[in-house]
């Protein structure tokens, strides 16, 4: 089965977190929450569309097995 990967350091972060789930949109959710809680960030930060675009280009997939 594969999930998407998506990574904090994708959005230009010197972070290691990383946030895997079965669609785009469920590791777009666990990023948003992550950076607000772990970044200080905006709920209009979060939703802007330069953190969609990233999500969208960014995420790639990953062998669950």
């Amino acid at each position: 089965m594969t999930h998407k990967l998506l990574k904090c350091s994708d959005f230009g972060n010197d972070c290691p977190a990383e946030f895997r789930g079965a669609t785009v949109e469920e590791v777009l959710e666990q990023a948003k929450k992550h950076g607000m809680e772990a970044h200080g960030q905006t709920t209009e930060q979060v939703n802007s569309e330069a953190t969609m675009q990233i999500a969208a280009t960014k995420a790639r997939d990953e062998d669950a097995s």
